[in-house]
């Protein structure tokens, strides 16, 4: 058994809309918050997890609080977002033995814990970090390795460079905290636990391990769909507990929840996911890469390679593909988001921090909750719309628009 500290405090702005209503570590995949997905799987090795929140963490503590494990868990708040050292030290007075550390904003396939959990079984003195080798490290903390061992990390490279990253996931002795303590604010005013690994890996070896499986962070809309997909196809269990009706067709992979209805003339072309009461067509063309939460209602429309929150409608004849509709948005008769440039190069999602090449030909919107559109509405490739939105009948939406915002069309 060994203790975890989990790093939950975070906002993600870049997630923006998506990560407003939601902590980032609430965000879903196939219905299941990051968090949870990754405490199933630690829970059973651990003997305490400390578990830091901060942003909207009323959410994070009522959520897991009715859970069977919740006894193991220890919540901290990191009340200012001071770094992920600063977060990783709020959890020193829990902590009373050897830890793993784990970023709750990142998705990976259960065989990285049971990477982590043969290590330390093997040799529990033996300090180590997970890593990959990947072609553009400039996202990550690039590991020196020499003869298995860490060296030097380099944060964030600036220019594009291939080699070891590390993972966020360490396996470290109570005696780090001390390293974590003697570190500076850095310039741009956090404390960094990069800063405090250097300092720990001069005194005592640090092992890089390499992870060689699934694993991805979720810094934007598009790598939530990702992450989704990957899910579908190598994770979700095949299973049908609702209602299909004769008249529909339902090819490859499908979980259908609990009280859920596909009605006749509806194709599903899985892997797809259906949650719990959520009704389906009749005529409605359901296609790979569809995800459908809870409560859901999609009528006769098109939805493909998209993420559909609990309490989402796409009643008539829309088309949504290659994006996320948060919780409670209502898609008016006829609006159609678009995914594809006519001069098919990648699209650029604009945020106020400046403009992001998304690397992808097909890429649609993401809406806040509770954002209402009229009928006839159309929405381009790349807009970000906030949450409790309304916009007006027949307008094309060509830009951004911010939280609250009564959209008429432009120039109105």
């Amino acid at each position: 058994m060994v203790q975890y500290v989990i790093l939950a405090a975070g906002r993600g702005s870049r997630l923006w809309p998506v990560g407003e209503s939601l902590p980032k570590c609430m965000v879903r995949v196939l219905g299941k918050p990051l968090l949870e997905w990754i405490l199933d799987d630690v829970v059973g090795f651990a003997s305490k997890v400390v578990v830091v929140v901060g942003y909207k963490k009323e959410l994070v503590t009522d959520y897991f609080s009715k859970k069977p494990y919740s006894k193991k868990l220890v919540f901290v708040e990191q009340a200012e977002q001071k770094g992920t050292g600063h977060a990783l030290l709020c959890a020193k007075r829990h902590v009373s033995e050897s830890f793993v550390t784990v970023n709750a904003d990142s998705f990976s396939e259960p065989a990285l814990f049971g990477l982590m959990r043969e290590r330390i079984e093997k040799n529990p003195t033996q300090f180590f970090g997970l890593s990959k080798f990947v072609d553009d490290a400039r996202a990550f903390g690039l590991f020196d390795v020499k003869d298995g061992l860490i060296a030097g990390i380099r944060e964030k490279p600036k220019e594009k460079v291939a080699g070891w990253v590390g993972l966020g996931n360490y396996y470290l002795p109570k005696e780090f905290f001390d390293y974590l303590e003697r570190v500076p604010l850095s310039p741009r005013g956090e404390y960094e636990l990069t800063d405090a690994l250097v300092a720990f890996l001069n005194a005592q070896p640090l092992r890089a391990v390499e992870f060689q499986g699934y694993r991805s962070e979720i810094t934007y809309f598009w790598d939530h769909l990702d992450i989704n997909i990957h899910a579908l196809e190598r994770l979700m269990p095949e299973r049908v507990e609702g209602t299909i009706e004769s008249g529909a067709v339902v090819q490859g992979k499908l979980f259908l929840g609990k009280g859920s209805v596909i009605r006749a003339g509806t194709r599903v072309e899985g892997p797809a996911y259906i949650g719990e009461n959520c009704l389906i067509g009749p005529n409605a063309f359901i296609r790979r890469g569809s995800v459908i939460e809870n409560n859901c209602h999609v009528g006769t429309c098109e939805i493909k390679n998209s993420v559909v929150m609990n309490g989402a409608n796409v009643p008539h004849f829309s088309y949504v593909g290659d994006s996320v509709l948060c919780e409670d948005v209502n898609l008016g008769a006829g609006s159609m988001i678009a995914n594809l440039r006519f001069d098919n190069e990648p699209i650029l999602v604009h945020f106020k921090q400046g403009s992001v090449d998304s690397g992808r030909r097909k890429l649609g919107a993401a809406i806040g909750s509770g954002t209402k559109v009229g009928v006839n509405c159309s929405i381009n490739c790349g807009v970000l719309i906030g949450h409790n939105c309304r916009i007006y009948p027949g307008v094309q939406v060509k830009h951004n628009l911010d939280n609250e915002t009564v959209f008429k069309g432009d120039g109105s």
